[in-house]
């Protein structure tokens, strides 16, 4: 088996507007590098789609290490709530492993 790294893949799902706050947020935390995509749903804060009007809500996926997992839904749970955002992890192993040790 190849060998992996072991980490942790933080998902967090917002109104564009948090967009740059939130960016420069998990930089300050140390996160280097993230996935963001435009996402369509349903949920607690109903329905969000992209159309003339509204923009779709964005998803930023990261792998970090546990103790910057931690302070990420530390940081969203305590600066951002009053806001429309949800944000989880789970523990992920990762391939190729060079890139993160």
């Amino acid at each position: 088996m190849a060998e992996t790294a072991r980490l942790t893949l933080v998902t967090v799902v917002a109104v564009p507007e948090l967009e740059d706050r939130l960016l420069h947020d998990l930089r300050a935390l140390g996160v280097r590098g993230f996935t963001l995509s435009r996402v369509d749903g349903r949920g607690m804060h109903g329905h969000q789609m992209a159309g003339l009007v509204d923009a779709p809500n964005m998803r930023v996926e990261m792998l970090v290490a546990h103790a910057t997992a931690a302070k990420v839904l530390d940081r969203i749970a305590k600066k951002y709530a009053d806001q429309p955002i949800l944000a989880y992890s789970h523990e992920v192993q990762a391939v190729p492993a060079e890139p993160f040790s």
